[in-house]
Order: C-alpha cells, then structure tokens, then sequence
C-alpha cells in the first residue's frame, strides 16, 4: 500500500481560495464548481503521489523547494515536509507570483 502523506492548506492559500470563489461568482457570475473538484482532485493525489511534479527550475522557488501544479488558469504552489504537503497558494497563473510567494518556508 502506498505512503499516505498528510496535506496542509496554509491560511495564505485559503486566503486565495476564498478570493478565487468570490471573483468567479461576484465577478464573472459563473459557478467555482469546476476548478474546485479539480482543486480537490489534486489534494487527493498529494495525499499519495506528492512527488509527481517535479521541483520548480526558478533559482528562487527551487531553493525553497516550491512544486507547481498547473490547474486551469491558477497554479498552486506547494513544498513537502517529510510526510507532509504544504499548499502555500493558489494564484491565477498571470500574476507575478514570484512577488506573492513566501520564500521563507
């Protein structure tokens, strides 16, 4: 049976999520639905497989160890701690995330 690793949202990406919600429904009037099952489906193989994205090649985030999951038009952001994984944000891909991300994990 494969290792269960534990997986942490910090307040930061639960921060992003909610804001992601509310542009989606306040702003475009289209439901979260969608991108939160993909969301989730993600977390749920974090849960099994956090090594499936490689460690992110920017000299900054790979210091940190940042891994990156492409989902839609939003990248989510995270680090693995021993048995644990660490959503740190979830950022629509056209931001300068590299301003956003805490680089002190």
């Amino acid at each position: 049976m494969a290792k269960k690793y534990e997986v942490i949202i910090t307040p930061s990406a639960q921060k992003d999520l909610t804001e992601i919600k509310s542009y989606l429904t306040n702003v475009l009037k289209t439901s979260s639905n969608s991108i939160f099952e993909k969301i989730l489906e993600q977390v749920k193989i974090l849960k099994v497989h956090p090594f499936t994205y490689k460690v992110h090649q920017d000299p900054l985030l790979k210091l940190v160890g940042y891994r990156i999951i492409p989902i839609d038009n939003y990248l989510m952001f995270y680090v693995i701690k021993s048995n644990i994984v660490q959503i740190h944000r979830v950022l629509y891909a056209k931001r300068n995330y590299l301003q956003l991300l805490d680089m002190d994990v």
